[in-house]
C-alpha cells in the first residue's frame, strides 16, 4: 500500500506543469459547470417566491346573493388543491385599488359607480401550481353558477414553467459536456504519465506483479487530478458568490449537499477517466511487449 502510494506521488510531482494544466482545466470546466448551477438555484429560488404569491382570483356576477356567494365557497373548497377561499366584497376591491393607486387614487372619482365586481380570493396548494393543474381548478370553477370570470395569470405561468424546464436541460446539456471534457482531460494526462513508465511496467509484468498492483497508483492520480479540481472551482465559486451577496441581498450559495456533489463529482470524473486511460494503455504496453517478443523470435528462427 506504501509502494502505491508513493507511485502516486512520485507521478503527481513528476510532470509538474501537465497536472497544473490538468487540474487548472478541470477546475475551469467545474467551474463553469458550478457558476450556472448556483444562477439556477437563485433564478429557482425567485421563481419559488412568485409561486409562492399566486393565487386564483374568482370574479362574481353583480346580482349574485349572499347564500349563492357561501354555497360557492363552500364548492369551490373541495376542489382538490384549493387551500382557503377569501372573499372580497365591491367595497373591499375598491379600497384596496385605491391603495394600490395611492396619489393617483384620485382618478376613481370620474366613475359614478363602483365599477369593480365582487371576487373571491382562491389559495392553491404549493404542489398544486403548475400550469395544468391551475387550469383543471379554473375549469371546475367555471362551471358553479354565479362565476363570471377567472384571472390566475395563465399565460405567466406558462412562460415561468417554461423557463424551469429551459434551465433543466441547459444543466443537463452542459454536465455532459463538462464530463466528457474532464475525462478526456484526464483520461490523456494519465496516459502520458502510464507511457513514462512503461520500462517499469514491463517489469513489474515480469516479477508477476498483481493487476491492481500496477493500475492503482494511476487510478489514484486521476482522481487527486478530479478532488483537486472541484474543489478549487467549488472554493473560488464560493468566494464569487460571497462577494456578490454583499452587492445583492438574497444570494444564496449552494447548500452543503451541493457543495459535496461537486468535489465528489469532480473525483469520479477523475476515477473514469483514469481507469479507462489506464486499461487502454496497458493492454496496449503488453500488445507491443508482446510483437517486439514475437519479432525477436523469428529474427532468431531466420
Amino acid at each position: 500500500m506504501i509502494y502505491i502510494f508513493q507511485e502516486t506521488f512520485k507521478g503527481f510531482f513528476k510532470n509538474k506543469s501537465m497536472n497544473l494544466i490538468t487540474i487548472g482545466t478541470i477546475t475551469v470546466a467545474i467551474f463553469i459547470f458550478g457558476l450556472f448551477m448556483a444562477g439556477t438555484t437563485n433564478l429557482l429560488n425567485v421563481i419559488r417566491i412568485a409561486e409562492d404569491r399566486i393565487e386564483m382570483v374568482v370574479y362574481l356576477k353583480e346580482d349574485i346573493s349572499e347564500e349563492q356567494i357561501e354555497d360557492l365557497q363552500k364548492n369551490i373548497s373541495t376542489i382538490l388543491g384549493v387551500q382557503s377561499t377569501q372573499f372580497v366584497s365591491k367595497e373591499e376591491a375598491l379600497q384596496q385599488f385605491k391603495n394600490d393607486l395611492k396619489e393617483d387614487a384620485t382618478l376613481l372619482q370620474a366613475f359614478e359607480t363602483n365599477p369593480l365586481p365582487p371576487s373571491i380570493k382562491v389559495n392553491i396548494s404549493m404542489s398544486f401550481k403548475t400550469p395544468e393543474y391551475l387550469k383543471e381548478i379554473s375549469d371546475k370553477i367555471k362551471i358553479f353558477e354565479g362565476v363570471d370570470d377567472i384571472d390566475y395569470g395563465s399565460e405567466w405561468i406558462k412562460e415561468l414553467d417554461k423557463l424551469v424546464k429551459i434551465l433543466f436541460f441547459i444543466d443537463i446539456f452542459l454536465g455532459i459536456i463538462i464530463i466528457f471534457a474532464s475525462i478526456f482531460i484526464v483520461f490523456n494526462t494519465i496516459r502520458l504519465t502510464v507511457y513514462a513508465r512503461k520500462e517499469q511496467i514491463d517489469i513489474m509484468d515480469l516479477v508477476g506483479a498483481k493487476e491492481t498492483y500496477i493500475e492503482l497508483p494511476y487510478i489514484i492520480e486521476g482522481m487527486v487530478y478530479g478532488f483537486l479540481g472541484s474543489l478549487i472551482s467549488t472554493l473560488i465559486l464560493y468566494l464569487l458568490v460571497e462577494t456578490i451577496s454583499k452587492k445583492i441581498p438574497n444570494i444564496i450559495f449552494m447548500n452543503s449537499n451541493a457543495v459535496f456533489f461537486f468535489i465528489f463529482f469532480g473525483t469520479i470524473l477523475g476515477f473514469i477517466g483514469s481507469f479507462l486511460s489506464v486499461k487502454q494503455c496497458i493492454n496496449e504496453i503488453r500488445e507491443m511487449k508482446r510483437d517486439d517478443n514475437l519479432k525477436r523470435t523469428l529474427k532468431k528462427s531466420f
